[in-house]
């Protein structure tokens, strides 16, 4: 259990786009893990820091604008507060909009026994002419506040020694701020504060929890009726049945916390020019929150992205226009020196290294060949690297730069026609990089219909393993970085299609909530390559991560199931007669129908699917063990196979729709705990897998 190896337990609060994740990566060096907390309801992040000699675990939990709310992300930051020993909360707050900020600070300087508010984007504040007196609203909290930047570093060496501080008992960090109760409510509230003191509760606690219950909070009333027992919530109950309607009392508790937010802000922020943003913005506001225009602006968007991917990581469509301008040298210098292409050199020349350095032949051809060759195992799926690398850096982007949200809360009515909120938009983006992360991510959802329906739904977007597998197949298939980017978008709009109307049959007859998605949209900004460099690595290392595990096991085995058979070690000839082509035989009349090719291709084929289950990216090793001629280089491994166009984008689309991996199925059972539904989505997605593919192929075919 992380908790256990911590002195000290300290908590990260804040609101979306605050800066949260960039300072968690600015103060950890972006070494963030995930674990399952003693007591806690979900997975969350947390990075262990070094204060002295004391060990510090800083959690990361979910960008939330309230504690005190029924919401996922409320709840999931609530419980854990409330049930883990933190020994003190660094409450974010955006100082170019602090107002807002505000009322999260005064939320938890309600309940929390020790709290540093964070000023970040201190930096862009001063840009806007914005004055804060950090002193005096230190002072009038009680608590420290620091101002920080984390992307240019400024102010993050006196955070750490302001936590360390706190964390010795050398500096106060005890809010002096009580309960905001509304006038009318006051004498209620005290009332109420008294009968769960003398049950015992600790005063602050007892009237932070009296404010909860007089605004009819249902968690509020699950946990008194947990700490202090029934009778207690029945007389509180009496106490507070004549107080007026639940809906107008909780009303009056937020406007009085919304006027003491006020009151702090224009007593401690001056404001020395009016703040403008980037001329502009609203037309791109319009452009993207449009019911039309914004869906068709994310598709652009997308394949844009997927064309500059292949520019920069493998130099195409860029070679062709400098063959057509007459630069042959400078075209050709692109297709030899390219990002794929010196992976793929170093590959090698690690796979030769190892083989010349070990006298056992089999061995070293296990190890040098079957895993770290360009041409095999690990090595084949790290020469893909660098277009999963360029891609992810390229979302990042997309994300830091603001336009992320605006997609979210444009495509929240086109959601809504396919039975789940504009909240899919967050498990369908996270399942991008992974599916497992984006089932867990189903949490956010507002119903429990809509969730089962995205668990269901949400293995059939393309995630960064089979979008490797994709990458290869296009760049051997389909030559030039336009036709290669043509046909790995056509793959995800098949993909996000077949998920949609996925939803549409799993939310039949359930409805969907009337209310649009509430979300506060950030500016947009330039984007920083440091926070692009966070996000990108945040999700590469996982991948990595998984080619040094579960791939090279799965990359040893496959090689030796491609290598021996009954008559034992096959030497890299005959691999009809080996344990791979046994394997593959089982699913090869099913391959020739939909895939549409000859027995000794099919059986082949059907050995990278079986390799695709364990992870996808196995799918390549699986292919390459049992490649129908050697050649040197991945591209040239699978062109071995002589597919033809039609039948190589059946191939990826199969690959991206049939049953999602052992990782993806475990999480999809953790989270619904019903055997039957996970059953269903395996003989759900292979069926759609295999009319997809089939479809596709045979219209490609007839055109």
């Amino acid at each position: 259990m992380a908790s256990r190896d911590c002195d000290h337990i300290v908590a990260l609060v804040g609101a979306p786009n605050t800066g949260k994740s960039t300072l968690f990566n600015a103060l950890t060096g972006a070494s963030a893990l995930v674990a399952n907390w003693p007591g806690a309801t979900t997975d969350v992040r947390y990075a262990k820091l070094r204060l002295g000699s004391k060990t510090v675990c800083l959690v990361d939990l979910p960008g939330t604008y309230s504690v005190n709310g029924s919401g996922p992300e409320e709840k999931v930051t609530r419980n854990f507060l409330l049930s883990q020993k933190v020994d003190a909360v660094l409450v974010i707050a955006d100082s170019t909009n602090l107002e807002r900020g505000l009322f999260l600070v005064l939320d938890v300087a309600e309940f929390s026994p020790r709290m540093i508010v964070v000023l970040t984007k201190i930096d862009e504040a001063e840009k806007r002419g914005i004055e804060i007196d950090v002193e005096g609203l230190s002072r009038a909290l009680c608590v420290p506040v620091v101002p920080v930047s984390a992307l240019s570093g400024r102010g993050i060496e006196r955070l750490k020694e302001v936590i360390r501080a706190v964390l010795e008992g050398r500096e106060e960090a005890k809010p002096c701020t009580s309960v905001v109760v509304p006038e009318k409510l006051r004498g209620l509230h005290l009332e109420v504060t008294r009968v769960l003191e003398q049950a015992g509760l600790p005063r602050r606690r007892a009237a932070w929890l009296a404010a909860r219950l007089l605004e009819d909070q249902d968690w509020a009333w699950e946990l008194v009726k947990r700490v202090t027992g029934s009778d207690v919530a029945e007389k509180i109950r009496e106490l507070v049945a004549e107080a007026g309607e639940p809906g107008e009392r909780a009303a009056l508790f937020a406007e009085a916390k919304y006027e003491e937010a006020s009151r702090l802000y224009n007593r401690y922020v001056r404001s020395l020019r009016e703040a403008t943003g980037p001329e502009g913005l609203s037309r791109l506001d319009r452009v993207f929150l449009h019911p039309v225009l914004g869906p068709l602006a994310s598709l652009l968007s997308m394949f844009t992205l997927f064309l500059l991917t292949y520019a920069i990581a493998t130099g195409s469509p860029l070679d062709l226009l400098l063959d057509n301008l007459g630069l042959h040298g400078a075209a050709e210098f692109i297709r030899e020196y390219n990002l794929v292409e010196l992976t793929a050199r170093l590959m090698d020349w690690l796979a030769s290294v190892v083989e010349s350095s070990i006298p056992n032949p089999v061995l070293a051809k296990l190890l040098g060949e079957g895993l770290l060759s360009s041409s095999y195992g690990v090595g084949l799926v790290m020469t893909f690297m660098p277009l999963v690398m360029v891609l992810m850096a390229l979302i990042a982007a997309l994300e830091d730069s603001g336009l992320v949200p605006r997609i979210a809360a444009g495509m929240d009515k086109f959601f809504r026609r396919f039975g789940v909120s504009g909240k899919a938009v967050f498990p369908a983006m996270l399942s991008l990089g992974c599916n497992v992360p984006g089932v867990i991510a189903t949490r956010i959802m507002d119903t429990e219909a809509e969730r089962r329906a995205m668990v269901f739904a949400v293995p059939l977007i393309p995630c960064m393993a089979r979008l490797t597998v994709l990458l290869a197949f296009a760049n051997a298939y389909f030559g030039s970085g336009l036709w290669s980017s043509l046909a790995v978008f056509t793959v995800y709009m098949i993909a996000i299609t077949v998920f949609l109307l996925t939803l549409k049959l799993m939310t039949r007859g359930s409805g969907v909530a009337e209310e649009e998605l509430l979300l506060e949209l950030p500016p947009v900004k330039k984007p920083s390559l440091k926070v692009i460099w966070w996000l990108t690595w945040d999700k590469l290392k996982h991948f990595l991560v998984r080619a040094g595990t579960v791939i090279a096991v799965a990359s040893l085995v496959l090689w030796l199931l491609a290598n021996y058979g009954p008559q034992g070690y096959l030497g890299g000839v005959n691999e009809a007669e080996s344990y791979a082509a046994q394997l593959g035989r089982l699913l090869a009349p099913y391959i020739s129908v939909v895939i549409g090719t000859p027995s000794d291709i099919s059986w082949r084929l059907g050995f990278g699917f079986i390799g695709g289950f364990v992870a996808k990216e196995v799918f390549l090793d699986a292919l390459a063990a049992v490649a129908p001629a050697k050649a040197a280089g991945p591209i040239e491994v699978l062109r071995s196979y002589g597919l033809t166009a039609a039948q190589a984008l059946a191939v990826m689309v199969a690959v991206t729709l049939y049953i999602p991996c052992v990782a993806t199925l475990s999480a999809m059972y953790s989270e619904t705990r019903d055997a039957k539904l996970v059953a269903a989505a395996l003989l759900y997605d292979t069926t759609v897998a295999s009319i997809a593919a089939l479809l596709t192929r045979l219209l490609l075919e007839a055109l």
